[in-house]
């Protein structure tokens, strides 16, 4: 019975919503969310335009523009500073065991 009440008593009290009572304010909310939402989308564009991908055409999600942009990351930073490493540690850090860095992968000719 004690453990009721003072469960009870942390409850928060049920907030006014002043939107509800002022349309324009929801209205302002909703268009600065809009404009996050736009500005987060337009940077996610920006950054898919500088990572390769194969084909070059093809649409990234945001998870998968992330995890290249990482991986992408980790190369740039071993061909800088391991020129002609063997072993890229954009490969020592995949998770699926295979030790082969696609940048490096992509970099090397096709064979016809």
């Amino acid at each position: 019975m004690g453990s009721s009440s003072a469960s009870s008593a942390r409850k928060r009290p049920q907030q006014r919503h002043r939107d509800s009572a002022d349309p324009s304010h929801r209205n302002q909310a909703n268009a600065r969310e809009r404009d996050r939402t736009h500005s987060v989308n337009e940077a996610f564009c920006s950054l898919r335009a500088l990572i390769p991908t194969e084909p070059e055409d093809r649409k990234l999600s945001k998870i998968e523009t992330l995890r290249l942009a990482t991986s992408y990351i980790a190369h740039l930073n071993t061909q800088l500073h391991l020129p002609g490493a063997v072993t890229c540690s954009a490969a020592l850090a995949s998770r699926s065991g295979i030790k082969i860095c696609t940048f490096c992968l992509a970099a090397k000719p096709k064979l016809k």
